[in-house]
């Protein structure tokens, strides 16, 4: 069974990132945003209209700030609903997410939560420890 996603932050970023998935594969259906405190305030409501509105498969929520109102939101009805909330989402782990051929269960989750972590690279700092040495694609 397909999985939905839906990406949901504060202000314009989930439409950011969505129409990024979009850069890479304009066809894809399964990833829904939504772009919370825009236009009125009632998140949560909304919130909720979308997850019932996406029901009829897995749905993985990814959030911005893992102690924000958003995530706050998405995580107090995990239960409830029985999805699954990412939070800190980065370009990343979402396109490993949406275009993996995985199921998406718990291990395979925490795996590109880990691996999404791994991304996060100060650049400095790596060129100074790569100072005097080629790039490879080893």
């Amino acid at each position: 069974m397909s999985y939905q996603f839906l990406i949901a932050t504060h202000g314009r970023l989930a439409e950011g990132f969505y129409e990024s998935v979009k850069f890479f594969n304009s066809q894809i259906e399964n990833v829904h945003y939504m772009n919370a405190y825009v236009e009125h305030n009632d998140f949560e409501k909304d919130f909720i209209e979308k997850v019932k509105e996406l029901s009829g498969s897995p749905l993985i929520v990814l959030t911005d700030i893992p102690g924000g109102s958003v995530n706050r939101i998405a995580s107090k009805h995990l239960a409830g609903f029985g999805y699954k909330v990412i939070s800190g989402i980065n370009l990343s782990i979402l396109l490993e997410l949406v275009f993996s051929p995985e199921t998406m269960n718990e291990e395979t989750i925490e795996r590109l939560v880990t691996s999404s972590r791994e991304q996060l690279v100060f650049m400095n700092k790596l060129m100074e420890e790569m100072e005097g040495k080629e790039f490879t694609d080893d």
